[in-house]
Parts: C-alpha cells; sequence; structure tokens
C-alpha cells in the first residue's frame, strides 16, 4: 500500500512539473515575441496575432486533434507534439536573422505551428489523466495542474519582461527550447497506462462542435452553461481596464495591479481544491456556478451604489473571481474525465476546448462597443441581472429536464 501511494505522488508531481515548465516556457516566449514585435514593427500587432491566431487555428485543427487523440495512444501523441515544436523553435533559431526582415510573417508562422503542437499535446495530456492517475487521484492532479498554470501565469509576465531587456531575443527562442527539452523528458518519464483505442475510423470531414457531446448531455449542459457565463465574466475583463484608464484616468500600472490580483485569487483557489476532497463533484459544480453570477450581480451593485470605491470595488472581485474559477475548474475537468469513457476523452476535451474559444472574441467585440457607448455602472448592473437570469433559467429550469433524462 505504502509503495503504490508512494509512486502516485511521484506520478502528481512529474504531471505538476510538466505543466509549470511547459506553461512556464510558452508564456515567456510569448511575451518576449510580443515585446519583440512592438519593438520592431513599432505596433501591438503581437498581442493581437496572438489573440486572433489561438482561437482560430484550434477551431481548423479541432477534428484532427480530437479524433488523433482517441485513435492512438495519448503519451505516444504528446511526445510527437512536443517533439515536432522542439524541432520547429531549432529551425526558427538557427535562421532568425533571415527571418528578421519579415519579423510578422515568421511570427505568425511560429505562432499557428506553436498552437497546433500544444494543442495535440494539451489535449493528450489532459485526456489522459486516468492513465496517469487512479480515480481517486484524478481530481488532485487537475487541481495540482491548474494551481501549477497559475503560477506560470504569475511569473511569465515578470520573468520576460526581465530577460528581453537584458538578453538578445535569441536566447528567449534558447530558452523556450530547454523548457520543451524538459518537458519532453517528463513526459517520458510519467507513467501513461495504455488507453483504450477508439473503433471509429470515419474520415474527418467537417467539424461539428458538440458532435462528440451528443452522447453525454449533462457534461454538454455544463459546457453551455459554462459559455454563457463566460460572456456574462468577459464584462469585468473589458470593463476594468476601460474604466480604471479611459474613465477615472488611472495609469496601466494601476489597472495591471489590479489584474494581478486575479492571479493572487487563483492561486489560493488552486491550493484550497488541491486540498479538500469532493464528495458530490455534480452539485459543487452546480455550486460554483450560482457563486459566479452572484458575485457579478454584486459587483454591480457595489458599483451602482459606491461609486467612490471603484479601485476597491474591482480589487476585491479580481481577487474573488480567481478564487471561484481556480476552485472550479479542477472539479469540471473530473466530472468529464469520469462520466466521458476514455475512448472519447480526446473528442470531448476538444470540443471544449474549441467552443469556450470561440465566444471569447464575440464577447470582447459585444463589450467593447457597449462599455464605449454606456455608463459602466449601467453595463456591470445589467450584466449581473443578465448572469443571473441565465444561471436560473439554465440551472433550475433547462438543467432539471436534461438531468432528469
Amino acid at each position: 500500500m505504502e509503495t503504490v501511494e508512494t509512486d502516485t505522488t511521484k506520478q502528481l508531481i512529474k504531471a505538476g512539473a510538466t505543466t509549470v515548465i511547459n506553461d512556464l516556457g510558452a508564456s515567456i516566449f510569448n511575451y518576449a515575441l510580443s515585446l519583440k514585435l512592438l519593438q520592431v514593427t513599432g505596433s501591438a500587432m503581437g498581442y493581437g496575432t496572438s489573440l486572433i491566431i489561438g482561437p482560430l487555428v484550434g477551431v481548423l485543427v479541432a477534428p484532427w486533434v480530437g479524433n488523433t487523440v482517441d485513435r492512438y495512444q495519448r503519451k505516444n501523441i504528446a511526445l510527437i507534439a512536443e517533439g515536432t515544436l522542439i524541432l520547429t523553435l531549432i529551425v526558427y533559431f538557427l535562421f532568425f536573422e533571415m527571418f528578421h526582415t519579415n519579423i510578422l510573417i515568421s511570427a505568425i508562422i511560429v505562432v499557428c505551428l506553436n498552437n497546433i503542437t500544444a494543442r495535440f499535446f494539451t489535449i493528450s495530456y489532459l485526456s489522459s489523466t486516468p492513465q496517469i492517475v487512479s480515480g481517486k487521484h484524478i481530481q488532485k492532479l487537475n487541481s495540482i495542474e491548474s494551481t501549477a498554470a497559475t503560477v506560470s501565469s504569475i511569473l511569465a509576465p515578470a520573468i520576460a519582461g526581465f530577460l528581453f531587456g537584458i538578453i538578445d531575443f535569441k536566447w528567449m527562442i534558447i530558452l523556450q527550447i530547454i523548457t520543451e527539452g524538459i518537458t519532453l523528458i517528463l513526459t517520458i518519464v510519467t507513467h501513461f497506462e495504455d488507453n483504450p483505442i477508439a473503433k471509429s475510423k470515419n474520415k474527418i470531414d467537417r467539424l461539428n462542435i458538440f458532435k462528440s457531446l451528443n452522447k453525454y448531455p449533462t457534461v454538454l449542459f455544463f459546457l453551455i452553461v459554462t459559455m454563457c457565463l463566460n460572456i456574462t465574466s468577459t464584462a469585468l475583463v473589458i470593463g476594468m481596464p476601460y474604466v480604471v484608464i479611459h474613465t477615472l484616468k488611472y495609469s496601466t500600472t494601476i489597472s495591471g495591479n489590479i489584474e494581478g490580483i486575479y492571479s493572487v485569487g487563483a492561486l489560493i483557489g488552486g491550493i484550497i481544491i488541491t486540498i479538500i476532497n469532493l464528495k458530490n463533484i455534480f452539485g459543487f459544480i452546480r455550486n460554483m456556478y450560482w457563486a459566479s453570477s452572484i458575485q457579478l450581480f454584486i459587483l454591480g451593485l457595489m458599483l451602482f451604489f459606491m461609486p467612490h470605491y471603484v479601485l476597491f470595488i474591482f480589487l476585491f472581485f479580481e481577487f474573488v473571481i480567481g478564487v471561484i474559477d481556480s476552485v472550479s475548474q479542477p472539479p469540471m475537468f473530473t466530472y468529464i474525465q469520469k462520466v466521458v469513457p476514455e475512448e472519447d476523452l480526446g473528442k470531448v476535451n476538444t470540443s471544449i476546448y474549441t467552443a469556450a474559444q470561440i465566444l471569447t472574441p464575440i464577447a470582447v467585440f459585444i463589450f467593447s462597443i457597449v462599455f464605449a457607448k454606456v455608463n459602466y455602472r449601467i453595463v456591470f448592473l445589467a450584466n449581473g441581472v443578465v448572469s443571473l437570469f441565465l444561471t436560473f433559467f439554465l440551472l433550475e429550469i433547462v438543467g432539471k429536464k436534461v438531468i432528469k433524462k
């Protein structure tokens, strides 16, 4: 028994280290590439390029990712994806000076290839959770990986900014090659049980984002709720910096510091969900939906009736949302990994990733226009009311019918 626990602990440590190193290396490189493009072109095209290319590439490759992950051994796919990314980065490093005159074009190519290989690796690794640890440790592994990703998001901007100021960008490429190499080694030494192979060999001819979820109505329902509430949550993502900088005329530094509190909350939430052991995951997820919706409503009320404390209100709710997001994500993945058969996890996880990304640009576009035209206090209050109505309608009316089926 002691040997089994020791082996499980080693698996959890290796998986957590893989997530930290992989996310940290990729995030540092992406930040550095954005800074390089800003430096050379004099515009913020790098940030726009990443935001546009990520969802677009995700949609285009989704059918191949999901089906490939379920048709073959996932550890092999993860290793091939990492190996391909490393080769891409090596070529980019060797020919960087040649690409320098067309740095934006070369950056787009590299970002595309990074997104494709990263999608294969991420979906393969996420879908392999039941092969890495036993069922009772799935939630803990998801929590560790979520916390590790949060730590990376906190550290990456500071590290990238510091290194970019003291070393040539070419060495940032070398740094990512090293981190991806370590990720490759950690994936090799992590034990994966063989995953079931999907029997279907049908030709992939089109993308139906919900097709793989039709067999799992509860998972599909939760995805729809998540997509809807993600739209209302975008109000804070867009509204906070807009209000702080454009309406209240504070500096970008203050806005950035407020946004940074989200990561602190996410880190604390990640630690909490790693420690606790949930007995009713389904009920917990429902409660987290309500918690997310209620806090958006309270945020709207406080901004409407306490306009002199806007910075403190934003500060508090960035922290609260960070905690809620971090606490709610691992149980969701755990529920999916327990409900969906292992041979379908690749397609389901791909559908979830892609569906969530599709609506993000739309929500950003909508709120960017609304905040420019309507008083922010009215927008946040209306958004909170809409969020509560959506939650009640989806969970208490639609949800009961879905669960009964």
